[in-house]
């Protein structure tokens, strides 16, 4: 976002924002949930834990996909919540909301959930922030669980860096023109959405390079740790704590 609307946390406005507009601002955002989806797909009547579920468009995928799936959806936001059980209505039983935000330590329980998933929400994180969050993850898996995780990530360098910003305007552009919004493509360039078009990024948005990911990924205790897909600095990772002989 631009100086004139940097803040040192997510407010309303923010998820406003989000909600109206998510599916211009967020590249491929179908895309990026059918993989997310896929990646769970072979756990067995899995109960999934989503971290920042907002709206909750990750959680209907994949509850529509699994008939046997519960899952969690973890929002500090109840704006967002309140979004998430509207659209959820259908599978009344198999969801449960929580309110809380993703600093938070008391909802981390060890050995609770069989996969969990998020997007768009750990690049709010500082380093120290997402080692810690990726450790006790690690420990609320069952063994052989699954995180799935879409982040924004930083650039290494200015080539990938200009890349990224390119690819994230186009692809706002090209889905603003096709929903007939151009209030979407506007909007994204003039409250500072583009992350990799700032000369002085958003306090709030504190991404790790693809690297660090993986390394602090492993270094929690995680085995088959990769990344699956990357567009527009958009990224998705997969990550399982390995299974008890």
């Amino acid at each position: 976002m631009t100086s004139d609307h940097m803040q040192s946390t997510w407010n309303f406005s923010d998820s406003e924002l989000f909600i109206k507009f998510g599916d211009v601002f967020v590249p491929r955002r179908h895309e990026q949930i059918g993989i997310v989806r896929d990646l769970l797909s072979d756990l067995s009547a899995p109960h999934v834990l989503d971290i920042c579920a907002g709206q909750g468009r990750l959680a209907e995928a994949y509850l529509r996909a699994k008939p046997d799936a519960r899952v969690t959806l973890l929002d500090s936001c109840a704006e967002m919540l309140a979004e998430a059980k509207a659209r959820l209505k259908e599978f009344d039983g198999r969801y449960a909301l929580l309110q809380a935000s993703i600093e938070e330590r008391a909802w981390r329980q060890p050995a609770s959930y069989d996969a969990v998933m998020t997007s768009l929400a750990v690049h709010h994180l500082d380093a120290n922030g997402k080692r810690s969050l990726y450790g006790d993850i690690h420990e609320m898996l069952t063994p052989g669980g699954v995180f799935a995780m879409v982040d924004l990530v930083e650039a290494a360098g200015p080539v990938a860096r200009k890349l990224y910003g390119d690819q994230w305007a186009d692809a706002v552009q090209r889905e603003s023109i096709r929903q007939c919004s151009d209030d979407a493509a506007t909007i994204f360039e003039q409250t500072g959405w583009n992350h990799y078009r700032l000369l002085s990024p958003d306090p709030i948005d504190q991404p790790s390079t693809v690297a660090e990911h993986l390394d602090w990924l492993r270094d929690a205790g995680f085995v088959g740790v990769d990344v699956v897909w990357i567009y527009a600095g958009h990224a998705i990772f997969t990550a399982t704590r390995e299974a008890t002989v």
